[in-house]
C-alpha cells in the first residue's frame, strides 16, 4: 500500500488543505529523520526531501497513499537556525495540522535513538495527551547505537521512558531500512 505513495502538496496553512479520510502525521525534532523515515516506509529513495541541515522541512508536506489517505511530514520542533518569527509560524502549522483539522488522525513522534528522547519530545507527548490526540513513538537512527544494542532493547527502553504500551513504540533505522515491517502494517491498518 505505502509503496504507491506520491507527493501531493506543500502547504503553510493546514486549514487550506482539502478534507481527508485519514492522516498519519510525523512529528519530531529538527534533523531527527522524519523525511528519511517516510522514504524508508514507502520504499522510495527521494519521495520526501532529506537534508543534513536541521530545519529543511519548512511547510506541511502531504503525501497521498490513496484517495484522501495521507502521510504528513511536519516541520521539526527545536533546534533549527531560523528566525523566531519562522519558528512561531512552524508552531502554528503544527498546531493547526494536529488540532484544527477534523480528519481521523494519529501522530508518530520520531525520536533519535542515539541521542535519546529530549525534553522537547516529552513535551510533545504531553501536549498530545492533553488534547487527547492518539500518538505512537518511532525511535529512529538505531544504526548509530553501539554494536550489541538491538532494536528490541531500544524499543523496550523507549516504552518505559514514555510509559507507552507495547504496540505503541517502534525502533527503526531509516538509513539501513531496518525495523519497518511492523510499522508499515500499523500505518496501513490505520489508513484503511
Amino acid at each position: 500500500m505505502l509503496e504507491k505513495t506520491v507527493f501531493f502538496r506543500a502547504e503553510s496553512n493546514a486549514l487550506l488543505l482539502p478534507a481527508s479520510i485519514s492522516e498519519v502525521i510525523f512529528s519530531g525534532r529538527s534533523n531527527v529523520g522524519k523525511s528519511s523515515v517516510i522514504n524508508a516506509l514507502c520504499l522510495r529513495k527521494n519521495l520526501a526531501r532529506t537534508s543534513k541541515t536541521p530545519g529543511r522541512t519548512r511547510s506541511i508536506n502531504v503525501y497521498s497513499v490513496s484517495m484522501r489517505r495521507w502521510l504528513i511530514d511536519l516541520p521539526g520542533y527545536g533546534f533549527a537556525r531560523v528566525s523566531p518569527k519562522e519558528k512561531e509560524l512552524w508552531r502554528d502549522m503544527i498546531e493547526g495540522c494536529i488540532l484544527e483539522r477534523k480528519s481521523k488522525k494519529t501522530v508518530y513522534i520520531i525520536i533519535d535513538a542515539f541521542v535519546g528522547p529530549t525534553e522537547l519530545d516529552f513535551s510533545m507527548a504531553e501536549w498530545l495527551k492533553q488534547y487527547e490526540v492518539p500518538f505512537k513513538i518511532i525511535a529512529n537512527k538505531c544504526d548509530k547505537l553501539p554494536s550489541g544494542s538491538d532494536f528490541e532493547e531500544i524499543r523496550l527502553k523507549t516504552i518505559r521512558c514514555f510509559e507507552m504500551k507495547e504496540n505503541e513504540v517502534f525502533a527503526v533505522s531509516a538509513k539501513q531500512k531496518n525495523g519497518f515491517e511492523k510499522l508499515r502494517m500499523d500505518i496501513a491498518q490505520f489508513l484503511k
